[in-house]
């Protein structure tokens, strides 16, 4: 039996009554968080590890809206407490993404849209441990300056990186669970072919996480695909 009951945690988390009302301050209200395409609350009811999908491309306006939320949450929670952590970064392996040309494009803070990285985006075959990753429609690989951060924050700043960059993936995840995809968070590429093949160096270019996204698998569950 699991020393936490993930389901129940869920579910007493959505049904919890607002907290007590915090005392006035002076500071400036938090900037609301962008609107999601869908419930968030039925997202993380039916949410799981989905490793296949349908051979339809993923929504293209799905992605970059689920890229800004995930900006904006990590700009709003994170950037106040850390001000000088380094804010992660998204690149986009784009296999399959409609209106976006197959290849490899860089999401940083600041950026209005999708810059493209040079070369060719290689055979994702290459690139992941789990070959069924290889068959997602888009792969979300976040990475952060891992040698700034720990020069500024000490042993300390590999975690607090490392932190931001799973909630910036969970971000980027729950908000294509509600705009209808499904996916899986995931250790990333291979260490070898990350550095050959899209620059992270494990210092100012450090992977944190990787994310698959696509669209459900028409023939499977409402979920779509395997779920553990």
């Amino acid at each position: 039996m699991p020393l936490i009951d993930i389901g129940r945690l869920t579910e007493d988390l959505l049904t919890a009554p607002p907290a007590s009302t915090p005392p006035a301050t002076h500071e400036p209200p938090p900037r609301a968080p962008v609107a999601l395409p869908g419930s968030p609350v039925e997202a993380l009811r039916r949410r799981g590890a989905v490793r296949a999908w349908s051979h339809e491309p993923l929504d293209g306006t799905l992605l970059p809206r689920a890229l800004d939320y995930a900006r904006e949450q990590d700009a709003r929670l994170w950037q106040p407490a850390f001000p000088e952590l380094p804010s992660p970064v998204a690149t986009v392996l784009a296999h399959s993404v409609e209106g976006l040309p197959r290849g490899v494009y860089r999401y940083g803070a600041g950026a209005p849209g999708p810059t493209p990285e040079p070369g060719e985006l290689p055979p994702l075959e290459d690139l992941v441990l789990q070959l069924e990753f290889a068959q997602a429609p888009a792969v979300v690989v976040v990475h952060g300056d891992l040698a700034t951060a720990v020069a500024r924050y000490g042993v300390t700043g590999h975690r607090q990186l490392l932190a931001r960059g799973a909630a910036f993936a969970h971000s980027v995840w729950l908000a294509s669970l509600c705009g209808g995809a499904v996916g899986s968070v995931f250790a990333g590429v291979l260490s070898a072919a990350g550095r050959n093949h899209l620059g992270l160096d494990g210092a100012g270019r450090a992977q944190l996480l990787g994310l698959a996204l696509g669209p459900p698998r028409r023939s499977a569950s409402p979920e779509g695909g395997s779920r553990r």
